[in-house]
């Protein structure tokens, strides 16, 4: 069992298109693997720098506290809102029901 793999364009060594001996593609593997762990070693470093350069800027407590209760208040405003056309809705369709005979 001396060939196991076949050449593809991956693992090409000649143009004799001959199979490929398993050590030869166990390099060959190796190789590859070799290449894209330090392509993904690049790139998370990459992604760090990137990270640090355009990281937000922090706020000093008080303003992040404003911040904080503006957007609470903003919510609850809008939930009294939504809890107000609910309840108009379901007095409505109680209205409805009541009024109209089916």
């Amino acid at each position: 069992m001396e060939h196991i793999a076949y050449q593809n364009d991956d693992h090409q060594s000649g143009n004799d298109g001959q199979p490929l001996s398993r050590s030869a593609y166990r390099e060959a593997q190796r190789r590859k693997q070799e290449e894209f762990d330090r392509r993904d070693r690049e790139r998370l470093r990459a992604e760090k720098r990137y990270a640090k350069e355009h990281s937000e800027p922090e706020y000093d407590p008080e303003q992040q506290e404003a911040v904080v209760s503006d957007k609470v208040n903003r919510l609850k405003t809008r939930l009294n809102w939504a809890i107000f056309w609910l309840v108009l809705g379901i007095i409505a369709v109680f209205l409805i029901l009541f009024f109209v005979e089916f």
